[in-house]
């Protein structure tokens, strides 16, 4: 007998003292909370079954996020007091922003780190437009000529060190989609998910290639976009 499944998605923010979780962490209190508050998941098939459950891709540590996006599958349809029993487990920073029930077509739900190519990320900047001598920038002029430089040039080459320990120098210049400064607020759309050609970029390290590696800036993610650039 086939198992009717039911296909949902939730779209979270995570605030405030959440942006010292790791993604692992960030995962495991998503999944407790799910069942805490009585979710039946599918699970997958095979010896070691595990929920049928996505999530975006990871927000580096000491970044907020006002659209972390789960997608899961369950063999019973959600209670009608789960989000009034979502919210009385979890703290005020992280909340349900939206609850999608989505149409189960009977293919395979694609995972998230494949659907989600782009970012829109906002940086507090310093206040009264300047720069401490930390960053090198003496003015609020030099930090927007900073940022359109590096939109006119076609090279923004950064060492990585692989996983086997072996120092790259990787192109990120098509990783930036767009960079602007208005009301002293940096938004900027960088490539993350997963991609053959054009490599994930994390806003932190985008920010410290910019202006200084000592910065410190406050960070959010806003939300996220499909290769098409329409909004998830």
């Amino acid at each position: 007998m086939e198992i009717k499944e039911f296909r949902y998605q939730l779209k979270l923010t995570k605030l405030n003292e959440l942006k010292f979780l790791s993604h692992l962490d960030w995962q495991n209190l998503i999944l407790k909370t799910l069942r805490r508050v009585g979710v039946h998941f599918a699970l997958t098939e095979g010896f070691n079954k595990v929920p049928k459950i996505s999530f975006s891709p990871a927000l580096p540590l000491f970044i907020e996020s006002v659209c972390e996006i789960v997608n899961f599958i369950t063999v019973k349809p959600l209670e009608p007091s789960f989000l009034d029993d979502f919210k009385n487990s979890t703290s005020s920073n992280l909340k349900i922003l939206s609850l999608i029930e989505m149409p189960n077509d009977g293919r395979r739900m694609p995972s998230l780190d494949n659907l989600v190519q782009w970012a829109l990320y906002e940086a507090e900047l310093p206040e009264n437009n300047i720069v401490n001598k930390t960053l090198g920038i003496l003015n609020f002029e030099d930090l927007i000529y900073t940022v359109e430089k590096c939109l006119s040039s076609n090279e923004l080459f950064i060492e990585k060190k692989t996983k086997k320990g072996i120092i790259k120098q990787i192109n990120y210049r098509d990783s930036i989609k767009s960079a602007e400064i208005k009301n002293g607020k940096f938004t900027f759309i960088l490539k993350t998910g997963q991609n053959d050609t054009v490599p994930a970029f994390r806003a932190d390290e985008f920010l410290k290639y910019l202006f200084d590696k000592e910065a410190i800036f406050e960070i959010k993610r806003l939300s996220f976009f499909d290769e098409n650039m329409t909004e998830i």
